[in-house]
């Protein structure tokens, strides 16, 4: 079983965002920002965004706490199963 699962993604702005699952957590770069690691998907994600030098100007007109929210469900659905799957084999 592999260590580390990764997705990219964009926020919906257009940054890119790349998410890995590690051991004990997650980590997430948005744009050319420091890449964050929590142990929580949601937090990770919204520092991250946050850490970002363009998220002032963007986050007035975008929930990215909902955002946030749906993309941590769905990654770690897709992370569940991938595990499963790799466990089965």
């Amino acid at each position: 079983m592999t260590d580390v699962s990764q997705w990219i993604t964009f926020t919906p702005d257009g940054r890119r965002l790349v998410v890995s699952r590690l051991r004990h957590g997650w980590g997430v770069v948005c744009g050319e920002g420091d890449g964050l690691q929590h142990e929580l998907l949601d937090v990770a994600l919204i520092e991250a965004i946050r850490a970002d030098g363009d998220f002032a100007g963007h986050s007035m007109r975008i929930d990215y706490g909902a955002w946030t929210r749906e993309l941590a469900d769905r990654l770690q659905r897709e992370d569940e199963c991938e595990r499963a799957n790799q466990l089965g084999d």
